[in-house]
């Protein structure tokens, strides 16, 4: 083995680590929505202090580029706003981390690490899958955030909501779903090579 490889497998080894690590954080974050949700929904009593704390008069609320205005002028916190940005960051949060699941085992199944892996290569079936995921999960949070923010508008106004039109998610899941034709193309060429020897 070359220094070269080394130097290789190491980052690989890394971004392995790396991608898991981001995938646990994500899904922590997307729970901690969840379990504020359901604390503002099971006792609507419960001051909403306790899970945001002070709230400052026109204070924004933004989870992965969904904002919402969630206080008020008075320095009280819009009840229907915060739970449509925990409702939102929890489906964005979890997208995130389906997102770098899929890399993770993109990187593992590279590398013949997963029960499903057919040896090392990149050009498997199943990596093709998942790149095509990856580019639906991403235009799917596109779709999230607009649906979202058409609902913030009607819920709780213009003036309180952002509605804005990024379109950064949906143009990383179209080229990974050209990517993943890429990768297709690859397997295909690969399953030809193997069949000549």
């Amino acid at each position: 083995m070359t220094f070269l490889d080394k130097h290789q497998e190491g980052l690989t080894k890394a971004a392995t680590v790396l991608t898991k690590l981001v995938e646990v954080a994500y899904d922590i974050g997307a729970v901690a929505m969840v379990v504020a949700l359901v604390m503002v929904l099971v006792d609507p009593v419960t001051p909403m202090s306790l899970i945001w704390g002070e709230v400052a008069p026109y204070e924004e609320f933004n989870v992965h580029g969904f904002s919402l205005v969630v206080g008020n002028g008075d320095g009280t916190l819009n009840r229907p706003a915060f739970i449509l940005v925990l409702i939102g960051g929890a489906i964005l949060l979890s997208l995130m981390g389906w997102i770098f699941r899929n890399a993770n085992l993109i990187l593992r199944t590279t590398q013949g690490q997963t029960k499903f892996s057919k040896g090392k290569t990149p050009f498997q079936k199943d990596n093709v899958r998942m790149l095509r995921e990856i580019g639906i999960f991403f235009i799917s949070m596109t779709v999230v955030k607009f649906v979202l923010s058409v609902v913030a508008v009607a819920l709780v106004g213009p003036e309180k909501a952002e509605v804005s039109a990024q379109l950064g998610d949906a143009i990383v899941g179209l080229l990974m779903l050209c990517l993943s034709q890429c990768f297709a193309a690859g397997m295909q060429m690969q399953q030809d090579v193997d069949g000549l020897v």
